[in-house]
């Protein structure tokens, strides 16, 4: 009885080489199953909000995200609106545009921001009051990307 319990516990550990082999190949798509399931999403904060519109510009677009002032239970003072210029082969070496992320009709802020010159910072004009200044500029897959601090005035 007890060889055979021997041989039983060998076999089985045999047999869990391949299912453990499996799951760590898989580990990405355990993930992503697990987190599909339970309807966890990563915060806005990190991935600057949804896109709210783009606007066509020649050879390239401007995609500005909605405003980010989501906290962990109801909004903060102050958040950002993310601004995305993709794809970067079609951007111009500088930026020098108006842009209106409320599309009210009427420019929020201007940017003017040499973005292929490393070190280079982006520079903006508010052009309303809750348009607080640069949180923070980067490229993103080689493309330039913008986050504008912005006062709560909802």
């Amino acid at each position: 009885m007890s060889k055979l319990k021997s041989i039983l516990g060998y076999l089985l550990a045999v047999l869990a080489v391949p299912v453990i082999m499996a799951m760590l190949f898989g580990m990405n798509d355990w993930m992503n199953l697990l987190v599909n399931a339970t309807g966890v999403q990563i915060t806005p904060w990190e991935t600057g909000g949804a896109v709210a519109f783009q606007v066509e510009r020649d050879g390239y677009r401007q995609e500005v995200h909605e405003p980010v002032f989501k906290a962990l239970i109801g909004e903060r003072k102050t958040g950002f609106v993310q601004v995305d210029w993709k794809p970067a082969s079609g951007v111009p070496e500088i930026i020098d545009q108006t842009v209106d992320y409320d599309q009210d009709g009427e420019a929020d802020f201007s940017v003017v921001w040499d973005w292929k010159t490393p070190g280079a910072e982006a520079q903006i004009t508010a052009l309303r009051p809750d348009v607080l200044g640069v949180r923070q500029d980067f490229t993103l897959d080689g493309a330039p990307v913008l986050r504008v601090d912005l006062l709560n005035t909802r």
